[in-house]
């Protein structure tokens, strides 16, 4: 199939990133996205995604997205699985119906490049009556974007997503710096896929956010982020909240970002703490973590590159994932910046040593400059690259 001739402009960059979970695919896409406008205003830009939250992760910056049915995922034991999503429709309902309205998406905005995060066929092969239709033509570029360390995904490892990158794709751009992760897993991404990755460096939304914000002058003494929880995410809740409440309020406010699930009574507790404040994830998470003098998150991409860009020290909680990628991450990260991150297990985590950890950064004056050490700017060098790819 051919783009039909509109008198309407075609669109230049249709980005799109798959949901479920975390944040992380949504986050990374909506960086690169703004990247993409920030450097080349005159481009046509849009986003599509089913994540509820990424108005909040745009923020007031100029980009504009369409909103998909959510996917849904519950984790169990490290396992991830697709449930129903709020529409009432079952996992599998949901990317037959996905699939068909980004068909109609791309016939109608005919994108001259489509940049997907992370399967070349989507979470649920979403993507792939688009690709039939529109792969194998002069009309569409297609990209595939894909985190440092991928981690065991069956999506990305599947013959049948090889076969649809090979047959359809012309690229691939690696968010990772070969200086922290070294060589194994571009060379794992070029065996697996047959093609040379573009390594664009580590991408950061709250960096590229940061340019349509203004300065912040207020100081906060954590950051806090619980993106979702699992069956293990509330222990953990419980442990910090005591110590939290052991530090006093000495060190001035906390602000807490906790997603969807938690527990009323660890809301209770929290909201009873006069320097505590809690808050659904919204556009002023960037504002409370670069004026904080330490964050307490998760151990996902997006998370860690942002504590990264900010230059802040960051206790990360290690959840036992059956992919690995979160430990194999973190291994590299904490080997190349020691004095920044703190790793502690979900499930092996103590009240002793989780206080201790958060006095110690609390009490500590951290000044040294990530500059030179991590490549951070992967959102502005695939911006770059995509510019490069439109005539």
């Amino acid at each position: 199939m051919t783009i039909k001739q509109e008198k309407t402009p075609r669109l230049d960059l249709l980005l799109y990133a798959h949901d479920g979970r975390g944040l992380g695919h949504v986050a990374r896409t909506v960086a690169i996205g703004l990247a993409v406008r920030r450097l080349y205003a005159e481009l046509r830009v849009l986003l599509v995604t089913g994540c509820r939250q990424t108005g909040e992760l745009i923020g007031p910056a100029p980009l504009d997205w369409l909103k998909l049915p959510a996917y849904a995922t519950k984790v169990v034991a490290g396992k991830s699985r697709g449930v129903g999503g709020l529409s009432g429709f079952s996992d599998q309902a949901l990317g037959q119906i996905r699939a068909n309205q980004i068909l109609h998406i791309v016939e109608c905005y005919r994108p001259r490049l489509v940049l997907s995060d992370h399967t070349p066929q989507g979470k649920h092969k979403e993507l792939v009556p688009s690709l039939e239709a529109f792969g194998q033509t002069d009309d569409i570029r297609w990209l595939l974007g894909m985190r440092g360390v991928i981690g065991g995904v069956k999506q990305t490892e599947s013959a049948h997503a090889l076969d649809h990158f090979r047959r359809f794709y012309s690229g691939l751009l690696w968010y990772g710096d070969a200086a922290i992760l070294g060589d194994e897993h571009k060379k794992m991404l070029a065996k697996r896929f047959d093609i040379v990755p573009v390594e664009c460096g580590y991408v950061s939304r709250l960096s590229e956010l940061s340019y349509f914000l203004p300065a912040h002058n207020q100081s906060y003494a954590c950051t806090v982020s619980v993106p979702w929880f699992d069956e293990h995410t509330h222990d953990f809740l419980e442990l910090l909240i005591q110590s939290i409440q052991r530090t006093d309020g000495k060190y001035g406010q906390w602000r807490i970002f906790l997603g969807e699930g938690a527990d009323p009574s660890h809301l209770s507790s929290l909201n009873r703490l006069s320097y505590c404040t809690v808050e659904p994830f919204s556009r002023h998470y960037l504002e409370a973590s670069s004026c904080s003098k330490m964050a307490v998150i998760f151990g996902g991409y997006n998370s860690l590159v942002d504590v990264l860009a900010l230059n802040i020290p960051a206790i990360a909680i290690m959840r036992s994932m059956e992919d690995l990628e979160q430990q194999h991450h973190l291994e590299k990260l904490t080997l190349a910046f020691p004095d920044k991150i703190t790793v502690l297990g979900e499930q092996k985590c103590s009240s002793t040593v989780l206080y201790e950890k958060i006095l110690f950064y609390l009490q500590s004056s951290f000044s040294s400059s990530l500059r030179g050490a991590i490549n951070l700017a992967g959102a502005e060098n695939a911006a770059h690259h995509i510019a490069a790819l439109l005539p």
